[in-house]
């Protein structure tokens, strides 16, 4: 415990400790998500539903952990806030620049055309929460008004409700065109004994969650002065970039192997259920705060991130409706070039 301690007091030993708690939430995240869409063959629901809902949520494990535990274990309530919503925000701002790098790394994979849909329900969802999210955030300035019993504010409360409300119109449209491609792996883990695969679900979970909660009190210590071992960034900053990025590492994983495989689908899927699963952190992590509002504390540079995510979804509509080689790589240049010149700001 001694060596721990003076490890991570250290600039390089807590730069050593973040990667290799990232490589873990990767390994577990990229073996989670497979046994995910095996479950959709288990289940009878089907791959399309699964890989939207649970697939999208056990991705998101890493970023609703580092949250949670930054607005419960954070010592400073408004470090623990930016901490909780630079993690989301900066998580869906790079899960969508996931997409523009498959389309640069793998030209001839990422093929728009063969989409059995452009995705464009998925994106206007995305939109329709980020807006709902915009104006919780705008009128948490403006006074704290929070749930009586849940103690979040008034405009948090609709990220549920609308989520629920756009899986069910999502499970309707599921049902009429289910796809029946899955991996070899998946198709193996779906005859699996019921104890045997549901303890390694379990098992996977419990990695990602343990590996969440070390990658927030690592991501609180490098805002700590240099004196201390930290890197004295703020912590808003540091919920965007360090722990938004090692948080979606397996959105990224899996969705470059969805790529390889001819399964656009499943990767575009995954990435906009993410971003729609990782808004209701938000409200999960305003719940578990309990001393006030958690946007009425969060600071103003996320709006940044927030104008990032709503260029980005448009970009990202765009790029999946492109049916020219030379314009899908055109406009996915230009979501990174989007997303750099962002990042330069904040810093």
């Amino acid at each position: 415990m001694q060596f721990l301690e003076q490890l991570i007091g250290t600039q390089t030993g807590l730069l050593l400790s973040f990667a290799a708690t990232a490589a873990l939430v990767v390994l577990a995240g990229i073996r989670l998500s497979i046994y995910g869409d095996a479950l959709g063959e288990r289940t009878g629901l089907g791959s399309g539903l699964v890989g939207l809902v649970f697939l999208a949520a056990v991705t998101s494990l890493p970023e609703l952990v580092v949250s949670l535990t930054s607005v419960i274990q954070c010592t400073d309530p408004l470090q623990g806030t930016d901490l909780a919503t630079g993690n989301m925000l900066g998580s869906n701002t790079f899960n969508l620049l996931i997409l523009a790098l498959v389309a640069l790394v793998f030209p001839r994979k990422f093929d728009p055309g063969k989409l059995e849909s452009p995705h464009t329900g998925s994106t206007a969802y995305g939109l329709v929460l980020l807006a709902i999210f915009a104006v919780a955030f705008f009128m948490a300035g403006q006074g704290e008004y929070l749930v009586p019993g849940l103690h979040c504010s008034w405009g948090v409360l609709l990220l549920p409700v609308a989520y629920g409300l756009i899986l069910r119109r999502e499970h309707r449209q599921q049902r009429k065109t289910q796809g029946e491609d899955h991996l070899p792996s998946e198709q193996m883990l779906a005859h699996l004994p019921a104890p045997r695969f549901y303890s390694a679900l379990g098992w996977l979970c419990l990695l990602i969650i343990g590996g969440g909660i070390v990658l927030s009190i690592l991501g609180s210590r490098m805002a700590l002065p240099p004196e201390q071992g930290g890197f004295g960034l703020e912590a808003s900053l540091i919920g965007t970039i360090f722990l938004a990025i090692s948080t979606s590492l397996p959105e990224l994983v899996i969705s470059i192997a969805s790529v390889r495989m001819g399964f656009l689908d499943m990767a575009v899927g995954n990435v906009l259920g993410s971003n729609m699963f990782n808004l209701l952190i938000i409200f999960a992590a305003d719940v578990a705060m309990r001393s006030g509002s958690l946007l009425r504390h969060a600071s103003s540079r996320h709006w940044t991130s927030v104008g990032l995510i709503l260029l980005l979804t448009l970009f990202a509509g765009l790029l999946l409706r492109t049916r020219n080689r030379m314009a899908t790589t055109a406009t996915a240049v230009a979501m990174l070039a989007i997303y750099i010149a962002a990042l330069a700001f904040l810093v």
